[in-house]
């Protein structure tokens, strides 16, 4: 089986969630002896493959090129959407350009619709997600749920080397790219001159949003560059709660990760997180400080839940990503 991964033209550039699950779910399934190749190109020549698998319905232009190119070249598609309705985010940040945005969000709808209507098959992250694409769009295409992984080298890390490098540990940790969706400003509100060290590790993704953060940051708030994974695994196991109050995360790949490593788990309560983590998780409302501090003082107080890193390493691995992907793969050629 010859399988062309299509992905938005900056993954590589631009990292994010979904530059992490289209590198590990190829990695996984060219473990299992399927050959996979990346290309980020709109219209490629698809010769020579039985099947191409797309990523990301949010940035609906391109996928949508890609998707056209891949139908009038008469390849099946494989689509894992990774998406949730924006318009709650846009319209919570009241900036002048909210409504432009939203505006801007509604009219490439038509170009997702289209998309999941040529999809063969679609692959959500969880129920939540492909509820609201049936609630969205008024379709429910061919699919199955595929859920997100992580590695499970992250079990193993070590906090010695981030305790020793910067002197913190027992912390409060969040990682994700600084930018408004992901919602450190409210969370430096809710956690500033609480006596605990909160440390926040990413690139910025948003140059004024994090000058906001940093003017709104006690001294208790610490920022840290992005990190190789390999240092990221030690961060996680310095810490005794990691937190993500994002406005949506499906489920969020760092909160499995760090739940891997065995932090205590506080996740947005919009998105998919509960049906990863259940009740072994604390939630919070993205829109409300006080809820954010709550979930989090919580977390931090209580024993570290060691159940969740067992069912992350037996269920939310990218080798069973992959051979649930395979499946679905096996179902469209058949």
């Amino acid at each position: 089986m010859r399988v062309l991964f299509q992905s938005r033209p900056d993954l590589l550039r631009l990292p994010a969630g979904d530059t992490i699950q289209v590198m590990e779910t190829m990695r996984a399934l060219r473990e299992l002896g399927v050959e996979v190749d990346h290309c980020m190109e709109l219209n490629p020549d698809l010769s020579g493959y039985d099947l191409v698998h797309l990523f990301n319905i949010s940035r609906a232009v391109e996928t949508y090129a890609q998707c056209r190119n891949a139908v009038e070249r008469g390849r099946p598609v494989v689509v894992s959407p990774i998406y949730w309705n924006m318009e709650e985010y846009i319209l919570n940040e009241e900036s002048d350009r909210s409504q432009r945005l939203v505006e801007w969000w509604r009219k490439d709808n038509a170009f997702r619709l289209q998309i999941l209507k040529w999809a063969d098959m679609v692959l959500p992250n969880g129920w939540a997600e492909m509820n609201l694409i049936h609630r969205d769009f008024g379709i429910r295409p061919n699919y199955m749920i595929v859920p997100n992984g992580a590695d499970p080298a992250f079990a193993n890390a070590d906090p010695i080397p981030f305790v020793s490098t910067y002197g913190l540990e027992d912390i409060v940790l969040c990682v994700g790219r600084i930018s408004p969706r992901k919602n450190q400003l409210r969370l430096i509100k809710a956690l500033s001159g609480i006596g605990i060290d909160v440390v926040l590790i990413g690139a910025v993704n948003d140059p004024f949003y994090f000058e906001k953060c940093r003017e709104h940051a006690g001294a208790n708030i610490k920022f840290l560059p992005q990190m190789p994974q390999s240092q990221l695994a030690s961060a996680y196991a310095a810490a005794k709660a990691h937190v993500l109050p994002s406005w949506y995360d499906t489920p969020g790949l760092v909160s499995l990760e760090a739940a891997m490593a065995g932090c205590n788990i506080v996740s947005t309560n919009r998105g998919t997180a509960a049906e990863y983590f259940g009740n072994l998780a604390w939630y919070c409302d993205p829109r409300d400080v006080e809820s954010i501090r709550e979930a989090t003082l919580r977390a931090y107080s209580s024993e570290r839940v060691g159940k969740l890193k067992e069912i992350i390493l037996t269920q939310f691995t990218w080798e069973v990503a992959a051979r649930e992907t395979l499946k679905a793969y096996e179902m469209v050629l058949a």
